[in-house]
């Protein structure tokens, strides 16, 4: 059986020669499955390619078992998407612009557009006006209109970036409740604490090529034993340890200073070793490692 997403070879060459994507192959089941990199690595093609909003110069993908260049309409009916940057109409209202969203998908059920305000929980704001949200406001504005239709896939495209911790947990809370039933969220995000907190499985791009794909817990097993805490006297020591090693995090003290680092080749055996976390993980996926 496939799963609910898969890529398979998918490039993205542009015309003035910008390589975007470079041969991505992973797959998407159920739950929610994060999408890692940082600005720049290919995730907002690869996302836009899913839905259909531009094509791949090779490979395929499939949703649902439908190919995404020859059965566009099939595809679309099973996806919600968020994208980044969501054009919305100031001066209408939460309401009429998720119904106005509805419409334009082909669906005519103002139940529907009640529903799926309830969900995102923006049914006492429904008469206010687009512009007279809060950015957090508007992100649930997004979801909602990405709901309509009760679709398998929901793609969502950096949904907390910018928005305050209580909104982020809302939104984390929203999308885990989706990820249910069979249904997938594709969480494209830079924010590793969000796919720390939902996502069992992930993938990371980096400058357009596929870095990982797989569990959360395998990628950490990358850094085990390689993170750990060195004491140092001074700045300068600092500065010299920056050159040989990656600094993840630095505390000052009463006497010296601490730094966290990724020993790689175990060049530092006074270190004491610490427990690796997700964003560890991350930072040696993006370029920690040097032989990457």
């Amino acid at each position: 059986m496939r799963e609910n997403i898969e890529f398979s070879h998918v490039t993205k060459k542009y015309a003035n020669g910008v390589t975007a994507l470079d041969d991505i192959s992973f797959s998407v089941g159920s739950g929610v499955f994060g999408l890692l990199g940082h600005n720049g690595a290919g995730k907002t093609t690869l996302m836009k390619a899913l839905v259909t909003v531009l094509s791949p110069s090779a490979g395929t993908i499939h949703v649902c078992n439908f190919d995404v260049r020859k059965q566009g309409n099939e595809v679309r009916k099973r996806i919600g998407y968020l994208p980044q940057e969501l054009a919305m109409y100031p001066s209408l209202s939460v309401f009429d612009f998720v119904n106005y969203m509805a419409e334009l998908k082909g669906v005519y059920d103002k139940k529907a557009v009640n529903e799926v305000l309830e969900q995102v929980e923006m049914m006492k704001f429904a008469k206010r006006k687009i512009k007279q949200l809060s950015g957090g406001m508007k992100r649930r504005v997004g979801i909602a209109q990405a709901l309509i239709g009760n679709p398998q896939i929901l793609v969502v495209d950096e949904p907390t970036a910018g928005l305050d911790p209580e909104e982020r947990v809302r939104f984390r809370g929203l999308l885990s409740r989706y990820a249910r039933e069979g249904r997938t969220v594709l969480l494209s995000t830079h924010i590793v604490e969000d796919v720390r907190q939902l996502c069992g499985k992930l993938a990371v791009l980096r400058k357009g090529r596929l870095f990982y794909a797989g569990t959360s817990d395998a990628l950490l097993d990358r850094v085990k034993g390689k993170i750990k805490m060195l004491h140092l006297q001074n700045e300068n020591q600092l500065m010299d340890l920056q050159k040989k090693s990656v600094v993840l995090q630095t505390t000052y003290e009463s006497q010296g200073l601490t730094a966290r680092i990724m020993d790689e080749d175990c060049c530092f055996p006074e270190a004491v070793p610490d427990a690796a976390t997700l964003e560890d993980a991350y930072v040696y996926c993006m370029g920690g490692k040097a032989h990457a």
